[in-house]
């Protein structure tokens, strides 16, 4: 193997040497600013506080990467960008898709399936408590399947309905009432720390995530914390 990457960077490096007199002297002064360039959109990368920017400019720095090894005949930094863009780009998919899904959401109706990745299942008794009023809160769930009866607002939730994340965003954190399994349910669960981490990862989620909960809130007026 290390005779093999030895040989990759003699041939990068004889690619190099070719290169004679006034067309050598550009040469090396066109990788010598691609090599700053590389260095500047690095740097700018770790200043970027939003995840899609800085995916971005860390492509670029990386395309830049990719020609300055190539000028310089250096095999590790042509290995290094070569695999760093491609996982950045799809970096950058992932991210765009998943605003898009939930600008999509806030724009036309509620539907939280775009959140469903980030869940895990929990099934409960008839009877069983949810969450107690006055319990510190740190999860939100989606109902599945069955039903969930919320006493001090005579309200009974049915299938597909997102409850328990409003506290999230109170002063006490704590729940204003509770949920009662009135059937045998399913649930999907999601932290309070894997909703902050979600925002962390990308600003414009806590934006759209805002406006899907003032949706539903204007929709469905009886809905809890």
């Amino acid at each position: 193997m290390s005779g093999m990457v030895l040989h990759l960077s003699e041939i990068l490096r004889g690619i190099f040497l070719k290169f004679e007199g006034a067309v050598h002297n550009d040469f090396v002064y066109a990788a010598a600013i691609i090599a700053w360039v590389e260095a500047l959109t690095a740097i700018a990368a770790a200043y970027v506080k939003r995840m899609i920017p800085l995916r971005t400019m860390a492509m670029l720095a990386n395309v830049f990467g990719v020609a300055s090894s190539l000028g310089s005949g250096s095999l590790s930094g042509l290995i290094k960008h070569t695999v760093n863009l491609p996982l950045n780009a799809v970096r950058l998919r992932e991210m765009r898709r998943l605003t898009a899904k939930v600008r999509q959401a806030a724009d036309k109706e509620w539907n939280i399936e775009w959140l469903k990745p980030f869940m895990h299942p929990r099934a409960l008794k008839a009877g069983a408590d949810v969450f107690s009023r006055g319990d510190e809160a740190s999860e939100a769930f989606v109902l599945v399947d069955g039903r969930v009866i919320i006493p001090e607002k005579l309200a009974v939730l049915e299938a597909g309905a997102l409850f328990g994340e409003m506290a999230l965003f109170t002063d006490s954190g704590k729940r204003t009432a509770s949920a009662v399994c009135a059937t045998n349910v399913r649930l999907l669960v999601i932290t309070y720390e894997q909703f902050e981490q979600l925002y962390f990862q990308n600003p414009e989620f806590g934006l759209y995530l805002i406006r899907l909960i003032v949706r539903r809130l204007r929709e469905q007026p009886g809905e809890i914390e």
